[in-house]
């Protein structure tokens, strides 16, 4: 494919500014490059590989957030070190020395857990609490204590709970301390982590706080099974990334909601059936635009691939067989995945990654390998390999 005059700018401004960076070269002279596909399990080699880099680059305790073509490694993020940990834990049976290592970052957490309970905001460490980062710290620390029953992990998570109670709003959303001072619908994700403490401890406060939020959202779908409020932004489109948030956050609500169960999983089936119906390519090629409206149809010419991983994991766990047409769209996405992980490359930042885009210059996070990309892409590479494809 030949560059367009604004993309070999952009590629020779780049190739200038990482001139003594050759291993960055071919990702930024071809943004659009898909790479060899291999088997299953040698990706997920390279996804856990990759991982265990940035988990080092950020010094052993908590993962870098990633590699930034412009920037190299960025520092720790307790966001997603928070729910790298259940994914190092559940690939341990292959690889025993990821226990020490989720330990490690679960031990970084408690460290520098806030004295409220909550959880800081943002990459590095900074003096704001977040919501949604707390609840996801509080599924590293519920899944360590699960694996090894140490009530270090289990104390830190009840902490953590009882502030996300503290700052709840009346009617069960969260618009405190939370990015823009804004509801979001992607929450689902906090009111999952307090179900998971609930299972734990059996503490009525965090089973009523996430119906409470379940309760707030569900009347708020719309016709077409879209939430609104799933955008980073209030008023923009939302991204994959946000919406498989939000609906993977509803679908372990459902699993750990007793009463109200089948209707939080019947509503995000109507949301799935609404997607696919609009975007019906995902089946055969894998793609998915970035952004979404209300009436699913695509808003960006570019996909957001850890969006698309993350939205591989919701199909496989709503779909009730390997049979299901759910699987085959879900192996289309993985499959589509697979071809934008290198690993051949040069630079080992890259090698093994999940670029956050494609083309990689995309608008989500451009010329990044993240770590959340890379842990959504293993945990979609895992789920996969134990739901094969059907004749």
């Amino acid at each position: 494919m030949l560059l367009t005059a604004k993309q070999l700018a952009i590629a020779l401004y780049e190739c200038g500014h990482l001139v003594g960076r050759p291993g960055h070269w071919p990702l930024l002279l071809r943004p659009d490059r898909q790479h060899q596909v291999h088997d299953a399990s040698e990706h997920l080699q390279g996804a856990l590989d990759w991982l265990c880099r940035a988990h080092d680059a950020g010094g052993g305790q908590g993962v870098s957030a990633g590699y930034f073509m412009r920037r190299g490694w960025m520092p720790p993020y307790p966001e997603t070190t928070g729910y790298i940990i259940p994914t190092l834990l559940a690939c341990s049976p292959n690889h025993p020395h990821f226990i020490e290592r989720a330990q490690r970052m679960g031990n970084w957490e408690i460290a520098i857990q806030l004295p409220s309970g909550a959880v800081r905001g943002g990459i590095g460490l900074n003096d704001y609490p977040i919501v949604f980062n707390t609840g996801q710290v509080i599924l590293g620390w519920t899944a360590l204590y699960r694996h090894a029953g140490d009530e270090r992990y289990l104390d830190a998570a009840r902490r953590a709970a009882d502030w996300l109670l503290d700052v709840q709003d009346d009617d069960g959303k969260w618009t405190r301390h939370t990015y823009l001072d804004a509801p979001r619908a992607y929450h689902a994700r906090v009111a999952w982590p307090l179900l998971e403490v609930f299972d734990l401890c059996g503490d009525e406060r965090y089973r009523r706080a996430a119906q409470a939020f379940v309760n707030w959202l569900l009347p708020l779908q719309q016709g077409s099974g879209f939430f609104p409020h799933m955008a980073l932004q209030p008023g923009q489109y939302p991204i994959t990334h946000t919406i498989a948030y939000t609906l993977r956050g509803l679908l372990e609500c459902a699993r750990l909601l007793s009463g109200d169960g089948h209707t939080v999983r019947s509503a995000v089936q109507r949301a799935v059936d609404g997607l696919l119906q609009a975007q019906p390519q995902m089946g055969t090629t894998g793609f998915v635009p970035a952004a979404l409206d209300a009436a699913w149809s695509g808003r960006a010419n570019h996909m957001c691939l850890t969006g698309n991983a993350q939205l591989a994991i919701v199909l496989f766990a709503l779909g009730d067989a390997p049979s299901s047409p759910l699987h085959r769209i879900a192996h289309a996405l993985v499959d589509r995945l697979k071809t934008h992980q290198s690993l051949r490359a040069r630079h080992p930042g890259i090698r093994g990654g999940l670029p956050s885009s494609f083309p990689i210059g995309g608008a989500y996070v451009p010329h990044a390998i993240l770590n959340w990309s890379t842990k959504f892409f293993a945990d979609a590479l895992r789920v996969a390999s134990a739901a094969p494809t059907t004749s």
